[in-house]
């Protein structure tokens, strides 16, 4: 659930064309999804969209199904009337597209202070959305944007092979509010967060197997096409730099500038082909559609030349994410019961060094990656520690942030020579 300021509510409201009825979810108070009030639309929602992510209760999915999909509970969900404006379109070149498009969704995912608001544009009649287009909500969500579209051309120039078709394609760059507005085409597929949030998606072997096995099946695809000169193994550009920042000092800050100069040493002894990067290869990121890859979006932290191993830690990073957060702590997880919730990081350590079937699923996609790279299996756990500092550095809201360099410390500091164990 966002948290949105008034400026940002004004915002998202004044995108919506005048004249529309919108459905609004989860209320209209704190919108994620404003939904054009279209059978389409909602079907495409319900079907691509819907999922509950803590710390809402699970129960709440089948609810809303049923809300969308029934006619007379439809009427139930939170609905919006933008009114007309005389036949005007708003000022504006993002204005203009969305008043002379067909149907749309909006959606305000993201709880970050820079984030861009989500546009899928529908062709009339259309059961899928042609066009995405990305809205700053402020100048450095717009300096983000302007990276994306740039990255993103820089990828697609590239001989992608298979992996292509899972890309998006620049359109082009729009101004809204005087900030550049990116557009792209839209991929079809449900994002593989959406399925992970649904009822116990992640405590069962089958789904969870079939997430890394079409994760392994794309990045392959896309290493394989772009692979070039060898380098040694290292943290993303400036991930030590921004991290000894924020670590700040004291005994806590001076530890885990320690270990992670010792991770960077054990990284730089192997070698491995530069290839392509997407840098926030996470289930939020990937669509699915049949079982396999159709679409990875969210290019800005993307490389055409970096760590090949950088894409498949930190899926396992951010798929570890959220496997307790349905789970009270002190409590096991359902599905995992060597899995204690509550401890930052306790996911991850279980991945990497726990026992059942999770984690041996873990352990033998990372060692199938660095086989195929001509990599040994102990460079696994480093690699992901790596994305671990990364995300760390990355990371926008401060208590997420000592979260993660919390887990980072922890997990690196713990001695793993036979790893894989």
């Amino acid at each position: 659930m966002t948290t949105a300021t008034p400026a940002r509510d004004r915002m998202w409201r004044e995108l919506l064309p005048a004249g529309r009825r919108y459905v609004v979810l989860p209320s209209r108070r704190h919108p994620v999804v404003v939904a054009e009030d279209r059978a389409a639309v909602l079907s495409y929602v319900r079907e691509a969209l819907l999922a509950v992510p803590p710390p809402l209760p699970a129960w709440l999915y089948p609810a809303a199904r049923a809300a969308l999909a029934v006619p007379p509970v439809r009427r139930c969900v939170p609905r919006l009337k933008v009114p007309s404006l005389d036949g005007d379109c708003p000022p504006g070149e993002v204005s203009h597209l969305l008043a002379t498009a067909g149907p749309l969704i909006l959606l305000d995912h993201s709880h970050d202070p820079n984030a861009r608001l989500v546009l899928l544009l529908f062709p009339p009649g259309s059961a899928l959305p042609s066009l995405a287009v990305k809205v700053p909500t402020g100048p450095d969500a717009a300096a983000g944007v302007v990276r994306e579209a740039d990255r993103l051309r820089a990828v697609t120039a590239l001989p992608l092979g298979e992996a292509r078709a899972a890309v998006p394609t620049v359109v082009g760059l729009l101004r809204h509010d005087g900030l550049p507005a990116l557009v792209t085409t839209a991929l079809p597929g449900v994002p593989m967060l959406v399925a992970y949030h649904r009822p116990a998606h992640h405590a069962r072997l089958a789904p969870v197997r079939a997430d890394f096995a079409a994760a392994a099946l794309w990045l392959a695809a896309l290493q394989s096409a772009t692979a070039g000169d060898t380098a040694p193994v290292d943290l993303a550009p400036h991930v030590a730099d921004v991290l000894d920042r924020r670590l700040g000092s004291g005994p806590d800050a001076e530890r885990a500038q320690e270990v992670l100069t010792a991770l960077r040493r054990r990284l730089r002894r192997c070698a491995a082909p530069l290839t392509a990067v997407h840098g926030d290869f996470w289930p939020g990121n990937v669509l699915l559609r049949g079982g396999r890859v159709s679409g990875v979006v969210d290019w800005e932290r993307a490389r055409t030349a970096g760590n090949p191993l950088a894409d498949p830690a930190r899926f396992v990073v951010a798929y570890c994410e959220y496997l307790d957060r349905r789970t009270r702590p002190g409590h096991r997880v359902p599905g995992h019961p060597a899995l204690i919730a509550g401890e930052p990081g306790a996911a991850l350590a279980y991945a990497l060094d726990g026992a059942g079937w999770y984690p041996r699923l873990v352990r033998g996609f990372l060692t199938a990656t660095l086989r195929r790279l001509g990599l040994p299996a102990t460079c696994g756990r480093d690699a992901v520690l790596a994305e671990l500092a990364a995300t760390a550095a990355e990371a926008t809201d401060p208590e997420f942030a000592r979260a993660q360099v919390r887990a980072f410390t922890r997990l690196a500091v713990k001695e793993a020579p036979s790893w894989p164990p």
